[in-house]
């Protein structure tokens, strides 16, 4: 989940002088969107690939590439190549509410949120992991709606650059997230 590189996306979708207030509903109604998708794949997620018996080593060594990917193009400063084509980005500038699709659907919760939410819902055992979870989801749908309503102030304090920095220093952590979930989907193959 990178606020900062959604937000600069959502900058680019809005019209040029949108006012503050359009840019709060914007970023009201992507949270808003947000929260409750994450809310449903973290506690239904685990049901639908036990579904479709799915292991929950081979989710895990597939969400650790998926992850590693966005990773290496993070760090590469290519930004969200895996979830957000330029052809998506011209139409989003032709739709009046932007907040679910594209911005809050497939551009934060997209594959590698997705993917971490699953794979953390399978290490819970019993009520007090669900309640943290919960509460992990709750804190983080918070500071994405508190970045994405002061975007442009953010944007223009830290500078483009500055953006690209940040980005690059989410790329090393998403990265070594991944090859982790990846080493504990080999190592439970291996057990």
């Amino acid at each position: 989940m990178n606020p900062l590189a959604a937000g600069a996306i959502m900058l680019s979708l809005c019209d040029e002088g949108v006012s503050h207030q359009e840019i709060k509903a914007v970023a009201k109604g992507a949270t808003r969107t947000v929260f409750i998708s994450m809310l449903i794949i973290f506690l239904a997620g685990m049901y639908i690939f036990n579904f479709f018996g799915i292991s929950p080593e081979g989710l895990r060594i597939f969400g650790g590439i998926i992850l590693l990917t966005m990773g290496y193009n993070m760090v590469q400063g290519h930004g969200k190549k895996v979830n957000h084509l330029p052809k998506e980005h011209e139409a989003a500038k032709q739709r009046d509410d932007i907040s679910v699709v594209p911005l809050g659907i497939p551009i934060i919760v997209g594959p590698g949120l997705v993917t971490t939410l699953i794979t953390m819902s399978l290490g819970i055992e019993g009520w007090p992991g669900y309640i943290t979870g919960i509460a992990a989801i709750v804190i983080s749908s918070l500071a994405t709606l508190v970045i994405l309503m002061r975007m442009p102030y953010i944007r223009k304090r830290l500078g483009e650059n500055g953006l690209k920095v940040f980005n690059r220093l989410m790329g090393l952590i998403v990265g070594s997230l991944a090859v982790q979930m990846m080493l504990n989907g080999i190592l439970g193959l291996l057990n």
